[in-house]
């Protein structure tokens, strides 16, 4: 056993070239390797340094002004810029802490510019928690007073990963996230898929490094944020070919960053109250409920020529070679929308299921009930949107702080739509995934696994962990089929 530790530790070593501190356990002579991270308590010279004193106040001693819940992990230190409303975003410059009441999509360009997010609202289904993981930006939501007791231009220290904000610049100390291997120190194989979320074109390339096997969601918002007009203004001023170069571009930047791996696009889920401070979006109506308004498929169908451009799009890319592109429709609750996007994709120049993958998001109880037509209408694949289909199932609004802790993506409820979507899914040979937030838990891909679901997505910080968890549920399954 001692040999064998030994031998395991030298592999490690040589894999990562670096010293590791590596953590085993050891039963009937056999030895696991539990987890394997850098040894950060070295200087040049290879000796345990002691404890340097740095600048700015220890943690133990510093003052806390606010509390909230953790929506992306990390540390980080700046100044506080407060947003009011949207016409101030032009306040925020490279490394400031933005706090606001709630952030909403058109104000992506400014969230990529800032070192931490801090709202008032929302919770971890919220847009500010979706986009800060992505982005790999500590955020904090859902504190209900950040923007009355924070002031502009503060200094204050955002410990997104506790869900507290320091006054003043605090030094604490954030361990290696540890590295993931298998029980030997080897790559890790799963039968399930294990995708990503991924947005923002600019760091698909990190998101690719994670070794995920495809894209189970991309949304098309984040992009049509940064280019500042809204959708319907392109087609009122006759810039459909505009508006499908900018997804095209956007689009083929994710393909080729995953190429030869399923990248599945979700088409422009807008809604009327969230665009508003985009070019065209004062045009945009008022409604009592946007949520579950006018937007998705059915306003897609509404004004196909939106339709048209982003099946456009990714005609072309499929046209130049990255024909792993797929597109799937957000929203549906009728065999009916499915029938009408199929006839607008074939006057495109693609065939459905044949010349691309096509599917749809699982995202109303509607579409649970209904999931045996879909299939037999002619479908690839259907992906779980677990945000608004806990949201719908529950009753629950997924952005009020207020009643979050009542949000459960695991009630009995929504756990037996997914588990009634899969077997029939799987008796027609459907693939089927996840793509909400509720991928990221452990607990949630232990239950899809052992549904039989064929890909679980998550964000980019959760790859590695959802990874560990589908491989040790997929063993227990084998170890449990052999008895």
């Amino acid at each position: 056993a001692v040999k064998e530790l030994a031998r395991l530790g030298k592999r490690i070593d040589d894999h990562y070239k670096k010293p590791m501190d590596i953590e085993w356990a050891m039963e009937k002579d056999q030895v696991f390797i539990v987890q394997a991270r850098p040894v950060t308590t070295l200087n040049k010279g290879g000796k345990a340094e002691e404890k340097v004193e740095k600048e700015g106040e220890e943690e133990s001693t510093a003052k806390i002004i606010i509390k909230g819940e953790t929506a992306s992990r990390g540390v980080y230190s700046g100044r506080v810029r407060l947003i009011k409303d949207a016409s101030e975003l032009n306040k925020i410059q490279k490394g400031d802490i933005l706090v606001t009441m709630m952030t909403t999509p058109d104000m992506v360009p400014a969230m990529q510019k800032a070192g931490a997010i801090v709202t008032d609202e929302g919770g971890m289904t919220c847009h500010a928690a979706i986009v800060s993981r992505e982005m790999g930006i500590p955020c904090i939501v859902g504190t209900e007073h950040a923007t009355e007791i924070l002031k502009d231009g503060q200094e204050i220290t955002v410990n997104a990963t506790h869900g507290i904000v320091y006054e003043g610049k605090v030094e604490i100390k954030v361990e290696e996230k540890p590295i993931s291997s298998g029980e030997h120190g080897e790559t890790i194989i799963t039968a399930t898929d294990i995708k990503v979320i991924m947005d923002l074109p600019d760091v698909a390339a990190r998101a690719a490094q994670t070794g995920a096997d495809g894209v189970g969601l991309v949304r098309l918002e984040i992009m049509i944020a940064n280019a500042g007009i809204h959708p319907a203004e392109y087609i009122r001023q006759d810039k459909d070919e505009d508006y499908k170069n900018m997804l095209k571009e956007g689009i083929g930047k994710i393909a080729k960053a995953f190429l030869h791996k399923p990248v599945w696009v979700r088409c422009s889920d807008i809604r009327t109250d969230e665009y508003r401070n985009l070019q065209g979006g004062d045009k945009e109506p008022k409604e009592t409920d946007p949520m579950i308004g006018w937007h998705a498929i059915r306003r897609l169908l509404d004004e196909p020529r939106i339709l048209k451009a982003e099946f456009q799009a990714i005609k072309e890319l499929h046209d130049e070679g990255l024909s792993n592109v797929g597109i799937m429709l957000p929203f549906v609750i009728r065999v009916d929308e499915v029938k009408a996007a199929k006839k607008i994709m074939r006057e495109m120049g693609l065939e459905p299921c044949k010349d691309i993958d096509f599917g749809v998001m699982i995202e109303t109880p509607a579409a649970c009930w209904i999931i045996e037509d879909l299939c037999r209408e002619g479908i690839s694949f259907v992906s779980f949107g677990t945000n608004d289909l806990t949201q719908l199932t529950l009753g629950i609004d997924r952005n009020n702080q207020r009643i979050s802790k009542l949000f459960d993506e695991m009630h009995p409820a929504v756990l037996g739509e997914l588990a009634k979507v899969i077997k029939v899914c799987r008796r027609h040979g459907v693939k089927t995934s996840i793509c909400g937030q509720a991928g990221s838990r452990p607990e949630m891909a232990d239950f899809l696994v052992h549904q039989g679901v064929d890909s679980i997505s998550a964000n980019v910080d959760a790859v590695d962990e959802i990874r560990m968890v589908v491989a040790r549920t997929e063993k227990k399954l084998l170890l449990e089929k052999e008895r």
